[in-house]
């Protein structure tokens, strides 16, 4: 990218590349979902993750895919207005829901699997030839974040820089 102020910045504006990268590859993606097969990216995961470890209470799909509550509750109620999910009642609590994929549900997460195989390779394709350690960088980021999160790094930064926040 020629005249690239967040590249320039350089770490100043590590969290906007990041942020910026994201939506460049999520908002091609979301696009062919949409596109193929009415149905939203942000769905994908969870989706996933029920087609591939059954139904589960919110809780634990929420912990499983490291997502907040709140990021988990919209994404759970705008499934369920699509008609790919539904929630029952835990036998065994009866306060807990079960997340269930619906027929309709497990037939779109068929047709999304075909279509993310294809993104795979694209991806692979990328990373092959931009960045072929990128999946391990990016495990390393997350184990280091998991040893000390970045808000702790931060206050050890005031600490040790002997700043004012």
């Amino acid at each position: 990218m020629e005249n690239d102020y967040l590249r320039d910045a350089g770490i100043k504006t590590l969290g906007t590349r990041i942020r910026r990268l994201f939506e460049r590859l999520n908002g091609n993606v979301t696009e062919v979902y949409r596109r193929e097969l009415d149905f939203e990216q942000r769905w994908f995961a969870l989706g996933m993750l029920l087609k591939d470890h059954g139904p589960m209470n919110s809780r634990d799909a929420t912990k499983m895919l490291g997502q907040s509550h709140v990021a988990m509750v919209q994404v759970v109620r705008a499934m369920e207005k699509a008609g790919l999910l539904e929630r029952k009642t835990d036998t065994s609590d009866a306060r807990s829901k079960i997340l269930h994929l619906t027929p309709t549900g497990d037939e779109k997460l068929e047709q999304v699997s075909a279509i993310s195989r294809v993104v795979d390779q694209a991806a692979e394709a990328l990373l092959k030839e931009a960045a072929p350690d990128f999946l391990k960088q990016l495990d390393a980021l997350d184990d280091a974040l998991d040893r000390l999160s970045f808000a702790e790094r931060i206050e050890t930064a005031f600490i040790d820089g002997d700043e004012d926040p």
